[in-house]
């Protein structure tokens, strides 16, 4: 009577005829059911079954890691209950990764072994008790408050177990943890809770594997941005109206006021600062820890798959070279979050790749340390494209693997799917948005790629990042991007108020058996293009794949575009230095001079300013020809020349002598600083004061090879 009641309340009831044939164990897997909170098993042995006959249950997750209880052995002749509680402790095989109801369970069941060789049938009766039962008071238990002093910027992290466990711990419907902070200057800041597991990363020299450590948990973050003291107190709220709180120590921050976090410059819309100070990237396209096409079409080797050791090696490599900024992408391969539940690791639509988010949480402070700022890439192209990189058909929102979509371009307009992307939303935004290494939040890679096209393109666009800046009210800037060059970017798109910045690509037509087009067309005529170019935006502009073209080109044109691009992109009036795709030609290569060249040259300056512009320039030389432009502004020019036919072709540059640029026919007389730089190694070569007298200034540079740099400045008579 006491099972037959039992089972009624259950879930679901599983009762069938098992054949236990030893000396193996015999397993009887079923899906789990959500809301579940236990395992009732009845189990009839036979008068002719061994004596040695044990069962017990199991667990195993997306990732297909099992959990276990035997609980019973050498099972006499008769009928056995037992109900395990999921919020009682399991056993991990292997270890040590540990059980926590905060878990979803995809399969469960019975196990069942005995020594004896002769096989025998039982009887088998699963059920799974419901949520609903249990009548929990809430309460939030095992709360580990963070570090009560703390600089401003560092960061503060509590864990926080809730009961009753909340059935799907993705879902704001279902449960939601917030933790107020009371500012020193009065105001309050609200930031949610999210789920973690901590792990450590293991090489084991071809992939990385991420082991537990800590009991699975919820865990709320926050960084002080004020000096003085913060208030703290944590909220949680469960769909039934049920609510848990508590007070937590206050925290204590010293030093200065401080965000950390890149904002589109509020003065100079075109521009990035951060609390005021100009910022402007430079690094590498650092997509994934590999690349099958770098090695298919360049010839690279391919790196071990070695996750997070990669990117700690790569990170200090590009800081020690000058570079202070790199784009990831959260790939299915890579850091993905949200995938299909039979790959290792993803959960399908439903919960959150757990290893990847402590895989990102490692190389987000690792880069943060070595100043280096990141930008993450939320999908890539080929996640909703019939044609390019094509991964719709491993999609977990393709409806051939049991999604919403039948068609790719539902990716876009799909209630079902545009869920399940808020679901990553708004995990992105709890666990990271605090976080100074992220520089922005770029929602597609090479979005022309996709299926989305049109109206619906504009509009997806224009929701999802409204989204984005509702979640994370940092400012911090939200993008998209675009294949081929900026004659491919959509303007209805790229006009909307909630596109903050636009991202590009800045491949050219790059084959030995034509005539090249030069880089500076592309990168220039992103801006200055009369039909086309994107300066009418008033946005920052930034090129995050470039280097001769996107599949085979000579060696010699991916080399000068490597040298030259950095240089084009400053005095046309980019928000940053263009990213190579190739960083594994670079690394591999030793290739890392650029990046130093161009933050030395651009050390302490400032491009900021409404008057602030890109002029072209005359340049002339015997026999050859010549680019220049100049970003001016008021009192102060930074210029660069590159010899045209060099800088298309690359090979080894020309030595351009006898070259003079005219700046200006009208320059007000006063006391000048011209100054020019090596642009291959960023060093100062020369420097002159002159008095110039007024009217026309003309430079002459002394000879030079393929390109240079110059700078000059006004100067007041007493300096």
């Amino acid at each position: 009577m006491r099972l037959a009641l039992l089972l009624s309340l259950c879930l679901c009831v599983h009762a069938t005829e098992v054949v236990v044939r030893g000396p193996l164990t015999t397993v009887l897997p079923m899906a789990f059911p959500r809301g579940a909170t236990g395992i009732e098993v009845r189990i009839s042995v036979p008068a002719e079954a061994p004596r040695d006959l044990g069962y017990g249950v199991f667990v195993a997750d997306h990732a297909g890691t099992w959990w276990q209880r035997p609980l019973a052995s050498g099972l006499s002749p008769g009928v056995h209950v037992q109900r395990v509680d999921l919020s009682e402790a399991l056993a991990a095989e292997p270890p040590p990764a540990s059980w926590a109801a905060l878990r979803q369970p995809q399969r469960a069941g019975v196990y069942l072994w005995s020594s004896a060789t002769r096989a025998v049938t039982v009887r088998v009766e699963v059920g799974f008790p419901a949520a609903a039962l249990r009548t929990l008071s809430p309460v939030l238990t095992d709360l580990r408050p963070g570090r009560p002093r703390l600089a401003v910027g560092e960061l503060y992290e509590l864990q926080v177990r809730p009961e009753p466990l909340p059935i799907d711990p993705y879902d704001d419907g279902q449960f939601t943890l917030r933790l107020r902070i009371q500012e020193p200057d009065g105001s309050e800041r609200v930031v949610s809770g999210f789920l973690r597991e901590v792990m450590t990363p293991f090489d084991r020299g071809d992939r990385e594997d991420m082991r537990p450590r800590a009991p699975l948990c919820y865990a709320v973050r926050f960084r002080p941005r004020l000096p003085g003291r913060h208030r703290l107190s944590l909220e949680a709220a469960w769909p039934d109206g049920r609510r848990a709180a508590a007070e937590l120590p206050a925290v204590q921050a010293t030093g200065a006021p401080a965000t950390g976090i890149v904002r589109v410059d509020p003065a100079d819309p075109r521009y990035f600062s951060v609390d005021g100070a100009f910022w402007w990237p430079v690094g590498l396209n650092l997509h994934s820890p590999f690349d099958l096409r770098s090695r298919d079409v360049i010839k690279t080797r391919l790196t071990p798959a070695r996750g997070t050791h990669t990117y700690a090696a790569i990170l200090e490599r590009l800081a020690a070279a000058g570079g202070n900024a790199c784009e990831i992408w959260l790939s299915s391969w890579n850091l993905g979050l949200q995938w299909r539940s039979d790959w290792p690791g993803f959960a399908g639509l439903e919960g959150i790749h757990l290893a990847n988010a402590e895989r990102l949480d490692l190389i987000l402070d690792r880069a943060w340390l070595l100043g280096i700022r990141v930008k993450p890439v939320i999908n890539n192209h080929g996640q909703a494209s019939p044609r390019t990189d094509r991964e719709w058909k491993d999609s977990p929102l393709n409806a051939a693997n049991g999604g919403p979509c039948a068609t790719p371009a539902e990716v876009f307009t799909h209630p079902l799917a545009l869920a399940a992307q808020e679901r990553v939303r708004r995990y992105i935004v709890a666990r990271w948005a605090d976080h100074p290494a992220i520089w922005g939040w770029k929602l597609w890679s090479e979005i022309d790629l996709t299926a989305g096209v049109g109206e619906p393109m504009r509009l997806w666009h224009e929701q999802a990042a409204a989204r984005w800046h509702a979640l994370d009210p940092s400012g911090r800037g939200v993008t998209t991007h675009w294949a081929g060059d900026y004659r491919r970017v959509d303007h209805a798109i790229a006009g909307l108020p909630g596109i903050d910045y636009l991202c590009l690509d800045a491949y050219r037509r790059a084959r030995a058996d034509q005539d090249p087009t030069p880089l500076v067309d592309i990168l220039a005529g992103s801006l200055s293009d009369p039909n086309r170019g994107l300066a009418r935006f008033a946005k920052p502009v930034v090129v995050t794949e470039y280097g001769a073209g996107s599949g085979e080109s000579p060696e010699d044109f991916r080399a000068v575009d490597h040298l030259t691009g950095a240089w084009i992109a400053l005095v046309s009036g980019h928000a940053a230095a263009p990213m190579l795709w190739w960083w594994e030609w670079v690394d591999q290569g030793g290739r890392w001079a650029p990046y130093g060249a161009i933050r030395r040259f651009l050390a302490d300056e400032d491009l900021r300013g409404s008057e602030a512009r890109s002029v072209v320039l005359l340049a002339e030389a015997p026999d050859v020809r010549l680019w220049c432009r100049t970003w001016i502004r008021p009192g102060h020019a930074l210029g660069y020349l590159l010899e045209i036919n060099w800088g298309a072709r690359g090979g080894r540059p020309p030595t351009v002598a006898g070259s003079v640029i005219r700046v200006s026919d009208q320059v007000e007389a006063g006391m000048l600083r011209v100054s020019w730089w090596d642009a291959d190694s960023g060093l100062r070569l020369s420097q002159t004061d002159l008095d110039h007298p007024g009217g026309v200034l003309e430079l002459h540079p002394e000879p030079f090879a393929g390109h240079v740099g110059w700078k000059i400045e006004r100067l007041r008579r007493e300096d």
